[in-house]
């Protein structure tokens, strides 16, 4: 006989008792109600085994400087107060017992026999059985990153890869250093390139993807892209940047004094400011302008190589000291910037008379 069938028998033949059935539509007659999956199993103990190594790569044996490991984590008492040697069984690590469950942060240094911090690094774990944390110490305040990149769609693909894109090398600077020329697709692989040693703190990154020319001659900047990150000692960081497709001007000037062309001694000049105003974006290029020297009779060409494609107000200012004396600003020329061209020589449409203000 169905269940329900039998309940309402009984109960009709429970005479001077109440009866009360609860129908479920469901039918779900096993476990609780409306289907609440158990809940998760609790987490389970474990040992914690920290293995280091001191960049770049080096063993405790590479570093005979290092006397101590120290290891502290927030909430825990360690054993030894967590100082331990740097080899121990012939293993370059620890293992620690007994954690429960639950996720943890750590910090590690290593100390020379005066007591100097040599190396350090920090991380987190998570307890759920025992766990493993593999850990490269940086030097005392140091650090670095990896940097990857990409590249904008284009007809090849819509994440192109560096010969889809027509890039044969990436150069870096750091900080406003000197360039340095990778291996494209380094940045595109493996987590990307990993950066000098750096000081904590914030740094500049400037990166051009050179190809090829029309000619074939390498060495023509492509794309371009800059930005910022942050370092933190013994915590190496990944920093991803994305290109844009550039193009280049010259800009030139001559100086006419409503008489005749003059050079900048005659014209008492000290120095120049040249500034681009992007309309295809309503902003310039150089919020303060971009300050040349003036010298010669004519201005020589300044390259702008790593504009992105538009139209471009060319503004030229000639100073005395904080006065403007002459410019162009009556008769502004406007010259586009197309992707993959650079205008390396002076051209009429980037050439620009100064007249006497």
């Amino acid at each position: 006989m169905n269940a329900r069938l039998l309940a309402a028998f009984l109960c009709l033949a429970s005479l001077g008792s109440g009866c009360i059935i609860v129908d479920h539509d469901d039918d779900y007659d096993e476990g609780p109600c409306c289907n609440t999956p158990p809940p998760p199993p609790p987490g389970q103990p474990g040992d914690v085994t920290f293995l280091w190594t001191f960049a770049p790569d080096f063993r405790c044996s590479d570093v005979p400087e290092v006397k101590r490991i120290h290891i502290s984590i927030p909430g825990e008492t360690l054993y030894n107060g967590g100082v331990y040697a740097c080899n121990t069984g012939g293993v370059d690590g620890i293992v620690l017992h007994d954690f429960v469950p639950g996720n943890y942060s750590f910090t590690i240094k290593a100390y020379s026999y005066t007591d100097e911090t040599l190396y350090e690094g920090r991380g987190t774990f998570t307890v759920n059985g025992n766990v493993r944390v593999n850990i490269d110490l940086s030097p005392n305040g140091m650090s670095y990153a990896y940097v990857s990149w990409s590249f904008p769609p284009n007809t090849y693909s819509p994440n192109p890869s560096c010969s889809q894109a027509g890039v044969t090398s990436v150069g870096a600077s750091i900080d406003g250093g000197e360039e340095v020329i990778l291996n494209c697709a380094d940045g595109m692989t493996n987590g990307g390139v990993p950066t000098p040693w750096l000081a904590d703190g914030t740094h500049t990154l400037e990166l051009v993807a050179y190809g090829r020319d029309l000619k074939g001659r390498d060495g023509m900047p492509l794309y371009f892209t800059q930005g910022t990150f942050t370092t933190s000692a013994g915590s190496p960081r990944s920093e991803s940047f994305r290109f844009y497709v550039v193009g280049g001007l010259s800009v030139s000037w001559q100086l006419w004094d409503g008489y005749d062309f003059v050079d900048c001694s005659q014209a008492g000049l000290t120095a120049m400011s040249v500034n681009l105003f992007d309309k295809s974006r309503g902003e310039w290029v150089y919020p303060d302008g971009d300050p040349q020297p003036c010298t010669g009779p004519f201005g020589p060409p300044i390259l702008y190589q790593f504009l992105k494609p538009g139209n471009y107000e060319v503004h030229v200012r000639g100073m005395k000291g904080s006065t403007v004396l002459y410019t162009n600003e009556d008769d502004i020329k406007t010259v586009t910037v197309k992707a993959f061209d650079q205008k390396l020589k002076t051209d009429p449409s980037t050439e620009t008379i100064l007249s006497l203000n």
